[in-house]
């Protein structure tokens, strides 16, 4: 198993990623951005090959991403709902993901056999994930798939703050009330 790590940080900027291995030799370019429907994050060898992309087919809650491996469709991934731990499933690569968004840390299965594992090594100076990855042409599509844990872990933290700004409070006056009462019946002057 090798291991490659990258820097947090990087994954939400849209700019290029290296991934290193540990020897800290430059492996892996990660290059693109999110947010909008087809968009595309590349995984280029150093030599600047393209090994593998990620494209997101749909966006809302439970957006949809496809895996593309050399230029070919292996698999597809979108989030579902989880309480305390995350289960995904890698469509077409038949791999199972376990883990925690919320934690960093990840296990991918190809039924009883361990593909990879993903985790939040160092929190400080934006953090570096460690790869630890089974076979070299998992690697590019382990790099993909840490991309998406990484943006799902991060819209995660961003959720609570959300819905604390956006949250239905009582007015300080009326203390008593759940919420505040609109009148929406007219003046009659």
């Amino acid at each position: 198993m090798r291991k490659l790590y990258l820097n947090e940080a990087a994954l939400s900027a849209k700019a290029t990623t290296v991934i290193h291995d540990e020897q800290n030799q430059s492996c892996y370019l990660l290059v693109g951005k999110w947010g909008l429907r087809a968009d595309v994050l590349s995984v280029y060898t150093i030599a600047g090959e393209l090994e593998a992309e990620v494209k997101q087919e749909s966006l809302g809650l439970l957006p949809k991403f496809r895996l593309v491996y050399h230029r070919q469709v292996v698999g597809r991934v979108s989030k579902t709902f989880g309480v305390i731990r995350e289960v995904l499933f890698v469509r077409g690569l038949n791999w199972v993901i376990m883990g925690s968004l919320t934690s960093g840390r990840f296990r991918i299965y190809h039924g009883r056999d361990q593909v990879a594992t993903i985790a939040v090594i160092d929190h400080s100076g934006g953090g570096t994930v460690e790869l630890t990855v089974d076979q070299p042409d998992h690697e590019a599509l382990i790099v993909c798939l840490a991309a998406i844990l990484n943006r799902w872990a991060r819209h995660q933290q961003k959720l609570p703050e959300l819905l604390h700004n956006h949250a239905w409070v009582p007015h300080p006056a009326q203390s008593g009330s759940v919420a505040p009462t609109i009148d929406h019946r007219k003046d009659s002057d």
